[in-house]
């Protein structure tokens, strides 16, 4: 459906309560010492998108996450439970409720949101028809992933792996048979290699200390708070730059690269020299 016609779009957040390094992350409070919790910061941001027409959060029925849905009915925010490893579940559950053209998934822990470039990739995602479109060169945690109900919906008839009900969008990408678009952001490229989502302790101090910004200037949105720290502050981004980001591979050689290169960062050099060896065999 083109752009200029009616479409109906959901904003969908995955979250829950349990977190291996960082638990109950996305109700902490921040800035550090405020009252506003990790998640308020997402969905508030998400609020000024105006071509969205409902706002989702998509949890788990684990117990420790009933603390989510009461968040969830204190700020009158929809709320969807399903599966805790299924996922892609949630999401389907979601898109039947529509219905909607498309869905952007968004993570709970990413809480610097450019509206503007989240317009820009819906906009051209609805153009060109597309099953799935993601943004690339914005720094780790403020890509998006939009993708058509019809191609979330189509996934109901097929076997799907465990990791592809874990990793909502991983068959969509994998799969030929569906239209797909990588959209380069190529003003933000000097950024890309930030690390702005929520996993460690680190990445909690270095957002917090970004988005203390906003305190003085509540016009200074998305990316633009990383810009000003970064032109300013280049040195604080080194807080959490030897973090390890969790990432879906597409195969085996991709995982095997990533590794070396992770064990030669941290000077795992002879490690890192076997590996190659044995993968070269």
């Amino acid at each position: 459906m083109a752009a200029g016609q009616q479409n109906k779009i959901a904003l969908v957040i995955q979250a829950r309560m349990r977190s291996t390094r960082l638990p109950g992350k996305i109700l902490l409070p921040i800035p550090l010492g405020s009252g506003k919790p990790l998640l308020s910061w997402v969905i508030d941001e998400l609020k000024a998108f105006s071509l969205a027409n409902d706002i989702f959060i998509a949890t788990s029925t684990n117990l420790e996450n009933d603390l989510l849905v009461s968040y969830c009915i204190d700020n009158k925010i929809q709320c969807y439970r399903g599966e805790e490893d299924n996922v892609l579940s949630r999401f389907i559950s979601i898109a039947n409720m529509g219905p909607y053209n498309c869905i952007v998934r968004l993570t709970a822990d990413n809480p610097i949101i450019d509206i503007d470039i989240l317009e820009r990739v819906v906009m051209r995602h609805l153009n060109n028809g597309n099953d799935y479109t993601k943004t690339e060169d914005l720094p780790v945690g403020m890509n998006f992933e939009v993708v058509a109900t019809s191609a979330l919906l189509d996934l109901q008839k097929y076997k799907l792996s465990l990791d592809d009900e874990e990793h909502v969008t991983m068959f969509i990408r994998n799969n030929e048979q569906y239209k797909k678009e990588i959209y380069p952001i190529a003003d933000y490229k000097h950024l890309k290699g930030l690390r702005l989502t929520i996993d460690y302790a680190s990445d909690y101090t270095l957002i917090s200390s970004l988005l203390s910004q906003c305190i003085n200037d509540d016009k200074l949105k998305g990316i633009q708070i990383v810009e000003r720290a970064f032109n300013k502050y280049p040195w604080i981004f080194e807080s959490n730059g030897g973090n390890f980001q969790k990432k879906q591979y597409l195969d085996l050689d991709e995982e095997l690269r990533e590794a070396r290169a992770f064990l030669e960062n941290h000077d795992f050099k002879r490690v890192a020299k076997i590996l190659k060896v044995k993968n070269e065999d």
